[in-house]
């Protein structure tokens, strides 16, 4: 009698490591690549057919005239206070050297502050604003240099309007805005290509 219990139990764990391990998965894969499939594949940055990303990681777009994210957690996280504060000043003397007139005030904390997974490409609403001036200016001179007329203001404008049209909310009524720097500076380098203005080598 105890055998067969044992043989039934045996029976009944197979079953069920084999439903929970490879049937609900396999099921749940499936129903997510036909129902979000972009989303299922990792929300790929595609560029004239090629995928250079994600809209999930933030790449690091250093130039000028890109978008910056929130600082990389590559480093070690510093445990010792003094270390976060001075580090925490660096990259607030880092943000405002990069984006001149900026006070103090306009930084926030998030745009000098690591994200939880450290590669965050989502930074506030005030952040984005904050660095229009200066990748305007940055994308003026870059069409200047190539006998293209671009004015700073328009610039500017497209900008500003591209930063309210790709505004999120993380939680509804009460939740704060942010944006994708990702989604931001693909749409910068598209800009920049259409107009015939896009640095040689970005894309290769």
């Amino acid at each position: 009698m105890n055998s067969k219990r044992a043989i039934k139990a045996v029976a009944f764990a197979f079953v069920f490591l084999f439903v929970l391990g490879f049937v609900y998965p396999t099921v749940m894969s499936e129903i997510t690549e036909h129902a979000i499939p972009f989303q299922s594949q990792g929300s790929p940055v595609k560029i004239n057919g090629t995928v250079y990303g994600s809209y999930l990681i933030a790449d690091a777009f250093n130039a000028s005239y890109f978008f910056h994210p929130r600082p990389s957690a590559n480093n070690t996280y510093a445990i010792d206070t003094n270390a976060t504060l001075n580090q925490t000043l660096t990259y607030i003397n880092q943000f405002r050297s990069e984006n001149p007139g900026i006070n103090l005030s306009q930084v926030p904390y998030a745009m000098v502050a690591y994200s939880a997974s450290g590669v965050d490409p989502n930074i506030p609403i005030l952040g984005a604003y904050d660095q229009v001036a200066r990748i305007a200016n940055s994308v003026q001179n870059v069409s200047a240099a190539r006998n293209i007329s671009l004015s700073v203001s328009s610039l500017e404008s497209m900008l500003n309007s591209k930063i309210s049209q790709l505004e999120q909310r993380n939680f509804p009524v009460f939740g704060s805005y942010y944006v994708n720097t990702v989604a931001l500076n693909v749409y910068i380098i598209n800009f920049m290509q259409n107009e015939g203005i896009l640095p040689s080598g970005l894309l290769s």
